[in-house]
C-alpha cells in the first residue's frame, strides 16, 4: 500500500471519527416545523375549559400531538423542530402543512391551518412569540396573509398582515376581460 493511500485512509478515518464523536445532528440544519403557540380558546364569547386540541404537522409524514385547555381556556403547544442533514448538502424546498383542530361536545372545529415554506421560528408572527386568541365557530374560516402564506381559522394574534395586492395593474381598465401583455 502506497504512502498516499495510507494518508487518504487515515484522513477518512479521522473525518468519520470526528463526525460520530460530535454527533451528525450537531452538523445538521435545524428547522422549525411549528412554532411554539400559546393562547386561549373561546366558545360563545367565554373561555372554553376542557377543549381537546389536536395539532398536526406534516413534513413528509404527518405527526400529531394534543393538549386540553385549562379552566380559563388557556393552552400551550411547544415548538416542533426537525434536524435535516441532507439539507446541508442538497438544495431542498421546505414545505410543511400545519393544522390545529378543536373538539368540544363531539363537534370538530378548525382552529388553524396553513402551509409554511419557511423554517424560521415564529415566522407566522413576524418574529414575535405566537400568542393567539381563538374562537370555536362553525362559520366560514377567516384567513390572514403573513409573509405570503395564507393562514385559515378563527384565531387572531399580534401581527400586521401583508398589504393587499393590486391586481388591476395587470388588466386594461376599458376591457376587464383582456389581460395586458
Amino acid at each position: 500500500m502506497s504512502m498516499i493511500n495510507k494518508y487518504i485512509i487515515a484522513i477518512l478515518i479521522f473525518v468519520l471519527l470526528f463526525l460520530f464523536s460530535y454527533g451528525v445532528t450537531a452538523m445538521s440544519v435545524k428547522q422549525c416545523l411549528f412554532s411554539e403557540m400559546t393562547g386561549v380558546i373561546n366558545f360563545e364569547g367565554k373561555p372554553a375549559a376542557g377543549v381537546k386540541l389536536v395539532r398536526m404537522v406534516d413534513y413528509n409524514k404527518a405527526k400529531y400531538d394534543e393538549t386540553i385547555t385549562d379552566e380559563n381556556g388557556n393552552f400551550h403547544f411547544p415548538v416542533i423542530y426537525r434536524s435535516n442533514i441532507v439539507g446541508m448538502f442538497l438544495p431542498m424546498q421546505f414545505v410543511v402543512n400545519q393544522k390545529i383542530t378543536a373538539y368540544k361536545d363531539d363537534v370538530e372545529y378548525l382552529v388553524w391551518e396553513t402551509t409554511t415554506m419557511n423554517s424560521t421560528e415564529n415566522y407566522e408572527a413576524r418574529g414575535k412569540p405566537l400568542v393567539v386568541s381563538c374562537k370555536l365557530s362553525l362559520e366560514e374560516e377567516n384567513y390572514i396573509k403573513i409573509n405570503g402564506a395564507l393562514i385559515y381559522g378563527h384565531c387572531t394574534w399580534d401581527v400586521e398582515p401583508d398589504p393587499p395586492v393590486d391586481f388591476s395593474i395587470y388588466y386594461d381598465d376599458d376591457n376587464e376581460d383582456e389581460e395586458i401583455k
